[in-house]
Order: C-alpha cells, then sequence, then structure tokens
C-alpha cells in the first residue's frame, strides 16, 4: 500500500512538472481598422509545453494566431504584396489558432525550444497592420 501512494505521488510531481504554460492571446482591432491589435499576458517562458489560449476580441473581424520561428526578434518576415499577407510558405509555421470568428477562442499547445518567435496574425492586411508580436523561449 505504501509503494502505491509514493508511486502515485511521483506521477503527480511528474505530472505537475510537465503541465504547460498557458499564454493568453487576444486578437482585436480598435473602431480604426488600420490598427489591427495583438496582446499577450506573457511575452517570455520556459521552454517546454506552451499552450496559447487565443481570444478573438473582434466585433465583426476574423482574427489568427501563428507562431513562426525567427532568429532574432528583429527579423523581417517575407510579405507577398499582392496577397497583402506574409508568404506562409517562406516562414518556419509551427502551428495557428486559424479563422477564429469574433468572440471565439481556441487552444493551441505547442513544445517550444529557447529561441526568439514571433505571434502574427496572417488574415488579409492584418500583419502589415500591426497584429504581430515578439515572443521569446529562455531555458
Amino acid at each position: 500500500m505504501r509503494a502505491w501512494i509514493v508511486a502515485a505521488s511521483v506521477l503527480a510531481m511528474m505530472g505537475a512538472a510537465s503541465a504547460a504554460t498557458v499564454v493568453a492571446v487576444k486578437l482585436g482591432d480598435p473602431a480604426d481598422p488600420k490598427a489591427m491589435t495583438m496582446s499577450v499576458d506573457k511575452t517570455s517562458v520556459k521552454a517546454g509545453a506552451v499552450q496559447f489560449d487565443v481570444t478573438n476580441v473582434s466585433k465583426a473581424t476574423v482574427h489568427e494566431m501563428i507562431v513562426v520561428s525567427v532568429k532574432n526578434k528583429d527579423e523581417k518576415l517575407p510579405v507577398d504584396a499582392k496577397k497583402d499577407q506574409v508568404d506562409e510558405s517562406k516562414i518556419k509555421h509551427l502551428g495557428e489558432a486559424a479563422d477564429l470568428d469574433p468572440g471565439q477562442m481556441k487552444s493551441l499547445t505547442l513544445t517550444l525550444k529557447p529561441g526568439a518567435y514571433f505571434l502574427i496574425c496572417n488574415q488579409t492586411g492584418h500583419y502589415m497592420q500591426g497584429m504581430k508580436t515578439n515572443f521569446t523561449v529562455t531555458k
């Protein structure tokens, strides 16, 4: 009986250690549609499982959040001017919470290594209108 209690305690501690770090992301657009917004409650987390809880707080606009691995926080993403979007075939796209209708929430869990990342919305024109956040993963 005592061995079972010890084993259960060890398993509980292992589960707690491997729990994902939760990052709340809000996507929106104020009254001025040329000023899209993306806000996060954390801009840096430790390496490992990261759960992005993404909410579209807009009243009328579809948004998304894409996690992009970059070399550094000053990197420029390739933009397709004709489509008014980042060229996703030329970036290190790790996952996304796609096409969130107004008021909708989605979660995305990724295992991230130390490094620099961008969180972007790549709906037409949104990235160029400011929907990008620098995100850092530390050791």
